[in-house]
């Protein structure tokens, strides 16, 4: 029997307490793999607790991948790869591969190749400009917008205005004249980075110290930056289905960009060796589109990966993190890296609009030390005042206030949506994956082919609701056929008052 001291006072909720002690066991081997745990209420009777808060603890640790539950057997420890060894970086300098910062190509600049004209557009996650489906049968210049559905609009009447604007008072009420003019530095204002670093500790789980955090103007920016710090003598992998325009971006940078397939687990191994990739961008925790959570096997599968040999990285996407509906967020790759691997990329886009053009990436020790030294002739693209606000707005707690408020509607509308759904006469031809994983699930309809595909985003057009097939986001050039008959659902700028026709149109051009 598993036996711990739960602490009743000063230590988290029994629940975290409990969930947080089972994942260590698993982690180094106390549990082995394959074990079998004792039943919820065995457990629950023997430390003197809830059959809830062992319920709660096992549901968590099975989504994150660390428990297996069995119909009817129970629930058996997940076989979880050994983290690699942390390793020091010396001086900190590079491994091999860097070019030096600010090296340009022939042409004396940042290379573009074909189709590569980006807008930035900070609806899409994480800043990178948004992947704006076009239906072959566009929208009438008087059609009225239902329902987009693909992502590319920004939701609506959630920006915290009246919260916002009184931060921004205080700040230039109590900052002084040179404070506010001041260059912050290359790396972004100290206020700012230690309130990210605070937000991050409570949020993430992770021990961030300020000086590893790099505050840009948006995502495309900090790709930028990481294309100039890392060298441009690599090969990107990128997630395939995934964002045709992060692709764009990383080859406008100068970089060979490698298309990675998906498996059920998330980036698929072989196809990523197979790739030659060094760097791999993913997004874990709620991968775009497909909504896949990756879990903790092949979470520590790809730092195994990331650390077999030097120069290789993670740059981990913490795609809407903040809006994960059910249970505790997922624990990030950065929080169990031990090896310097893993650079953490994220940005406000999501919990406060496309307009708030602020992100920022965590970077290895070693890679923050190279920053430093090779990289500190940039100038910060956030100007001080909007660093200043920020950072007073995640201290006094209004930030994490309106995440909340923003979390409930969403799910609200997600619940709403997801019912009505169910409610339609088509309803046994629908199934839906990945509910719970942040702003977007994934939508299949049973036995549709690439006709039926077509057919449905057409009419669906017409009639003011905006579809996006996930084969539209395929970036290999043989895409995936299990695509077909699946749809991204991103539900975050759907209105209350829209749900119950969008459901009635995807319903009548199902059925």
């Amino acid at each position: 029997m598993l036996t711990y001291g739960l602490r009743r006072e000063g230590a988290g909720t029994l629940q975290g307490q409990l969930y947080a002690l089972i994942r260590a066991d698993v982690e180094s081997g106390a549990i082995a793999a394959g074990e079998r745990l004792p039943s919820k209420r065995a457990l629950a009777r023997h430390l003197g607790v809830s059959v809830i808060t062992v319920e709660g603890a096992y549901g968590q640790l099975v989504a994150e991948g660390y428990l297996e539950s069995r119909e009817r057997r129970g629930f058996f420890a997940a076989d979880i790869p050994r983290a690699p060894a942390r390793r020091g970086f010396g001086s900190g300098a590079l491994p091999a591969g860097r070019v030096a910062a600010g090296g340009d190509n022939e042409s004396g600049g940042v290379r573009k190749g074909k189709n590569t004209s980006l807008t930035c557009d900070d609806s899409a996650p994480n800043g990178v400009s948004s992947i704006e489906y076009t239906p072959p049968s566009p929208f009438a210049p008087s059609q009225a917008l239902v329902a987009d559905f693909s992502g590319g609009r920004p939701a609506e009447g959630m920006f915290p205005y009246a919260a916002w604007a009184r931060t921004i008072r205080r700040v230039l009420a109590d900052e002084s004249e040179p404070t506010l003019l001041a260059a912050s530095g290359s790396q972004g204002s100290l206020a700012l980075r230690q309130a990210l670093a605070d937000h991050l500790r409570g949020l993430r789980g992770m021990a961030v110290d300020p000086s590893q955090i790099v505050v840009g103007a948006g995502a495309q920016t900090l790709y930028h930056l990481l294309v100039q710090l890392l060298g441009r003598d690599r090969r990107f992998a990128v997630e395939d289905p995934g964002y045709p325009r992060l692709a764009a971006t990383y080859r406008a940078e100068g970089v060979e960009v490698a298309p990675v397939a998906l498996d059920a687990e998330g980036p698929s191994l072989g196809a990523l060796r197979a790739s030659g990739a060094t760097v791999l961008h993913c997004m874990p925790s709620h991968q775009f589109p497909t909504g896949l959570v990756t879990p903790a096997p092949r979470r520590y599968e790809l730092l195994a990966w990331a650390a077999e040999e030097p120069g290789r990285y993670l740059i981990e996407d913490d795609y809407d993190c903040e809006f994960r509906m059910a249970g505790r967020p997922l624990p990030s790759l950065q929080s169990i890296d031990g090896a310097e691997r893993v650079i953490y990329l994220n940005t406000f886009t999501k919990s406060l609009g496309a307009a708030f053009r602020i992100g920022y990436m965590v970077l290895p020790p070693h890679l923050a030390r190279a920053f430093a030294r090779d990289l500190d002739f940039h100038a910060c693209t956030v100007g001080a005042l909007e660093q200043a606000a920020l950072a007073r707005f995640i201290a006094s707690g209004d930030y994490e206030r309106h995440v909340n408020r923003a979390r409930t509607r969403h799910r609200r509308v997600r619940d709403a949506l997801l019912g009505a759904l169910r409610a339609t006469p088509a309803a046994e031809r629908l199934t839906f994956e990945q509910v719970d994983a942040g702003l977007h699930f994934v939508m299949a309809v049973r036995g549709m082919d690439a006709s039926g595909q077509r057919g449905l985003v057409e009419c669906a057009a017409r009639r003011g609701v905006r579809m996006a097939p996930l084969a539209s986001y395929a970036l290999g050039s043989s895409p995936d056929p299990s695509l077909t008959g699946r749809f991204l659902m991103a539900y975050g700028s759907l209105r209350d008052e829209n749900v119950a026709e969008a459901a009635r149109v995807i319903g009548d051009e199902c059925g």
